[in-house]
């Protein structure tokens, strides 16, 4: 795959998350719209991955994931577009004693460090992309033997992917505050993605039920409840499941 060369929307995308990460970082411990959709992820990477895994965290932001993986033995290597993002990333796996075996670097969803890697994440990126095929197939190149991929994105149609329709067709009230590119995908989108790069989807699941606004936000009290969050994940491998606000597949090759 030849170069791919950073558009002036995906350097906005850049600063936007330079802008926010110290922001993420100090929220993410209280934040349940991370944990939420982060407890999906790491379900889905406990079930596919092998022990001991080799990694590729494409957009590893400021290393929540990352931080994860080094607590399960793991070792590779995270990129993001964000060079304030990946200090934060850096500094988290020192003060872990993990920098010998995980590290975080600036770098390209198109053209990630080469393989092979066990397991790729790539976790709330795909919106940010002009080409998101263009990705998955990157990442497709540096599988090992018996790889897996698991991505998580917002699905456009679920209650969230509701309210942003209603904003983007001026309903009064409804503002949504986006990153410079957020195009939310579908089950469909991803799984057409998916065949285009030359992978297979191997499991389904969606997450994050509560709707945005002031009344998600009070909704949103509940999750401090470890009854509550349990019972989403019940609900993440249910049908209903398709219409959580995250969606998280996983991919081998075909």
């Amino acid at each position: 795959m030849g170069p791919h060369p950073v558009s002036d929307r995906l350097s906005n995308v850049q600063e936007y998350y330079d802008n926010l990460a110290p922001r993420l970082f100090e929220v993410e411990d209280r934040n349940w719209h991370l944990q939420s959709r982060m407890s999906v992820v790491l379900e889905t990477v406990d079930r596919f991955a092998p022990k001991e895994a080799r990694i590729l965290d494409i957009g590893c932001g400021t290393g929540f994931l990352l931080e994860q993986f080094a607590k399960r033995g793991f070792s590779g290597v995270g990129v993001d577009l964000s060079p304030e993002s990946v200090e934060i990333a850096q500094k988290r796996l020192a003060d872990l004693g993990a920098s010998d075996r995980l590290r975080a670097e600036v770098g390209s969803a198109y053209e990630p460090p080469e393989g092979p890697f066990d397991l790729v994440t790539i976790t709330d990126v795909l919106e940010h992309l002009e080409d998101p095929r263009a990705c998955l197939a990157a990442a497709r190149e540096r599988l090992a033997p018996g790889g897996v991929i698991v991505v998580s994105t917002p699905n456009r149609r679920s209650l969230h992917g509701a309210r942003r329709w209603l904003s983007e067709h001026g309903v009064p009230g409804i503002k949504l505050s986006l990153a410079p590119i957020d195009n939310w995908q579908t089950w469909n989108d991803l799984d057409a993605h998916g065949r285009a790069a030359g992978l297979v989807t191997v499991s389904r699941r969606g997450i994050f039920f509560r709707p945005g606004g002031k009344i998600g936000s009070q909704l949103g009290r509940v999750y401090r409840l470890q009854s509550a969050r349990n019972a989403e994940l019940r609900l993440s491998h249910t049908p209903i499941g398709r219409y959580g606000f995250y969606i998280c597949l996983a991919y081998r090759p075909r």
